[in-house]
């Protein structure tokens, strides 16, 4: 065998395990996004908010709850405001506050501020566009909520707990998203079958 011949069996046997590892990684039925609410996480931020401040629970203030609410929206706002800067947002919302979206675009609202008053802290399938729910359904459950804690932790030298939005954080957090969204329309792309139209 001359040398490109040898070098294309590498290649084919080198892509190939790669392949596999990638496919077999995924998960094969991932459950459907359905929703995902601020409220869920509310007691683990206040518990954490109550540590770092030294409050007991009933010594908390109007402005202390609105600050752990915030909190606990971050990691919805975060990929919310990654659906609305990509122009995935949902028709409900391009309906309903066109001026909110646009804000949220040139940055002069935050992406919590938009999920808090619009989205009354819950996330649901109708805050996105029917082009990217199938990616949505593909990753939200099964990979996000883990690349979100991993990004924070390791990326933003940050805990799991405690963090309010920012537009520096979020440029890291897009870069990851950018990726798994790249990453899922390679895989879920239909086969070109060669010759045929």
């Amino acid at each position: 065998m001359d040398l490109p011949v040898i070098l294309g069996i590498i290649v084919i046997s080198v892509c190939s395990v790669l392949i596999g590892s990638q496919v077999s990684s995924a998960p094969k039925n991932p459950e459907p996004f359905t929703d995902d609410k601020a409220e869920w996480c509310y007691e683990e931020e206040m518990k954490h908010y109550q540590e770092v401040t030294g409050k007991s629970e009933k010594e908390l203030t109007d402005a202390d709850t609105e600050i752990i609410w915030n909190y606990s929206c971050n990691h919805c706002a975060m990929f919310l405001t990654w659906a609305i800067m990509k122009g995935y947002c949902g028709q409900v919302h391009l309906k309903e506050e066109p001026e909110a979206v646009d804000a949220v675009k040139k940055r002069e609202m935050t992406g919590t501020s938009f999920f808090i008053k619009y989205c009354d802290c819950k996330l649901w399938r109708e805050d996105f566009s029917d082009k990217i729910l199938p990616f949505v359904d593909a990753y939200y459950y099964s990979r996000y909520l883990d690349e979100y804690s991993r990004v924070v932790q390791q990326k933003l030298n940050k805990g799991p707990w405690g963090i309010a939005f920012s537009w520096e954080d979020y440029e890291v957090i897009e870069k990851a998203l950018n990726k798994a969204y790249r990453h899922w329309k390679f895989w879920e792309k239909p086969v070109l079958v060669i010759g045929k139209k």
